[in-house]
């Protein structure tokens, strides 16, 4: 046939085009990112704040109810869902398709600081997750003891449900959201002590 012709009269020529063809596969080979699951922006956060002690309904009125009332006002929020439960509550805010989530971020981060300081004391940082492909290699669990009480919930978290997880195959890490620890003030009288 013709290629072989071709390839017979001009060996150089068909050695290099060889030798050419090799080397671009080789490049794209190395500059080839292989990911089973490519990195795709949902437009979707999550914020968990804690409210040791409060019953649901104190925790939709003192917590919920102010973190979505504020938070829906952030520029590109289409949609606000919330559930409010004994301890703590979480928001869900859905974005406007296109919405620049880092940015987002950094106006609900700003918008809650804000809030913080009309929240209950015992109210902890809020914490704001973006959804995204990463979180399925992630494992969300929620605890919960009968009889137990958020301080005795979070003791039975550290020292038997984490150690407990981190010895399972293929577990990498293990952070928490919601424990509580007791702590001590210590007021001193200025009368008594002068």
């Amino acid at each position: 046939g013709l290629l072989e012709r071709f390839s017979v009269k001009k060996p150089f020529t068909v050695l290099v085009a060889v030798i050419a063809i090799i080397a671009l596969g080789l490049v794209s080979l190395v500059k080839l990112k292989m990911d089973l699951l490519p990195e795709i922006s949902l437009p979707y956060m999550i914020i968990i704040a804690t409210y040791p002690g409060a019953d649901p309904q104190k925790v939709e009125s003192l917590v919920t109810d102010p973190i979505e009332n504020s938070l829906g006002t952030v520029n590109g929020v289409k949609n606000v869902n919330s559930t409010s439960s004994a301890n703590y509550c979480l928001v869900q805010l859905e974005f406007e398709d296109g919405t620049d989530l880092d940015s987002a971020i950094v106006k609900v981060s700003g918008q809650l600081n804000q809030l913080k300081d009309s929240l209950p004391e015992e109210v902890g940082t809020p914490t704001i997750m973006e959804i995204s492909m990463d979180m399925i290699a992630n494992m969300y669990i929620a605890v919960e003891r009968e009889g137990y009480d958020i301080y005795q919930l979070t003791d039975f978290v550290d020292s038997d449900v984490i150690p407990q997880l981190s010895r399972q195959e293929g577990v990498a890490s293990i952070s928490t959201i919601g424990m509580v620890d007791k702590s001590v003030v210590v007021s001193l009288n200025d009368k008594k002590i002068d």
